[in-house]
């Protein structure tokens, strides 16, 4: 998405090979794929090119659909600062999710993950129980879906970094004011109530709700899908992803399970595990996503038919990369789509 170039051998490649869907990044570390008044203009653009309306104009006589794919609380991942000095790492560092019962202290933790890679995880995600953080992500939402006339808003990293997290002050000062009982327990204790589990799924789907109710207002024709861990009791309980509720209540179009597993019994059970706690009438809206970065073409095709055996149609294929670093792989892979 950075250059015309690109671009255009992404909208090849999907016409020639029958994709119909594209989720276009637009959102990747904090920062903007597209003009925004709110988010700041990514780093590897030219110019005033703007991605997202190239790639609009361009499909629609291609008849593919396009879907802004925004990472909504994942914010940095370099071991360094943004270099845009209104990034939210250098302008709202208190808006960070924390594991700590404080503040990110943004140097020190830099500092941690240059000398051991991994130490921090993924490194920065925003914190979901932070109203303003809530607030900032409302309204670049708003933005998309009034000014551009897109397909589809796709929803990435709609979860919180791991279990331990979602301590920021403020989040946590709110939940103690919802669950007074609670409000002198030890901060050590209450990630061990279930009133804590409760709080943390609430807030996220309360965003999506929210979220959800802005894009049918400003953009009603517009699918809202969202990136979903596998197992649906692994996304809910670890992560907050009650993704289950957000499709049975309207909330979201699709969810697209990132069912990544190289093994293919774990492959299997995360869709058992889907058949056993979906009413069959929201199957047809699981696009279950396979991964080609981290297996070989005949290991995710294998994938594909099995999917499709067990009544679940609609593949995501994750992602273009793979085929334009390795040409041979689509060849070898599209057989099993057919």
């Amino acid at each position: 998405m950075t250059s015309t170039e690109c671009i255009d051998k992404v909208l090849e490649f999907a016409k020639n090979n029958n994709f119909n869907h594209i989720f276009a990044q637009v959102r990747g570390r904090g920062d903007a794929y597209y003009k925004s008044d709110i988010v700041p203009r990514s780093n590897f653009l030219k110019g005033d090119f703007d991605p997202l309306d190239y790639i609009l104009r361009k499909s629609e006589p291609l008849n593919i659909k396009i879907h802004a794919w925004i990472n909504v609380y994942y914010l940095w991942s370099a071991n360094r600062m943004p270099l845009q000095h209104d990034h939210l790492l250098n302008t709202h560092p208190q808006w960070l999710d924390s594991k700590e019962f404080r503040y990110v202290n943004v140097k020190n933790m830099l500092s941690t993950m240059n000398r051991s890679k991994g130490a921090y995880g993924e490194g920065f995600y925003l914190a979901p129980t932070h109203p303003d953080v809530e607030k900032y992500l409302l309204n670049l939402i708003t933005e998309l879906a009034r000014q551009y006339p897109i397909d589809g808003i796709h929803l990435d990293y709609i979860r919180y970094h791991d279990l331990e997290y979602g301590f920021n002050p403020v989040g946590l000062e709110i939940f103690k004011g919802e669950y007074p009982n609670l409000a002198e327990t030890p901060n050590s204790v209450i990630r061990e109530k279930p009133s804590w589990g409760n709080f943390r799924r609430k807030t996220i789907t309360q965003f999506v709700e929210k979220a959800s109710k802005i894009i049918r207002i400003n953009s009603p024709d517009c699918i809202i899908s969202a990136a979903v861990k596998p197992n649906i009791y692994i996304a809910r309980n670890r992560y907050g992803q009650e993704w289950d509720l957000w499709l049975s209540a309207g909330y979201l179009d699709w969810a697209v399970p990132m069912n990544y597993a190289t093994e293919k019994d774990d492959f299997d059970l995360n869709i058992r595990v889907m058949q056993d706690n979906l009413p069959k009438k929201y199957h047809e809206k699981i696009i279950m996503g396979i991964s080609t970065y981290n297996q070989s073409a005949r290991s995710a095709g294998k994938k594909v038919q099995h999917a499709k055996k067990l009544n679940f149609p609609n593949i995501c294929v994750f992602s273009y990369n793979t085929f334009k670093e390795k040409p041979s792989y689509w060849n070898l892979l599209k057989r099993y789509f057919r």
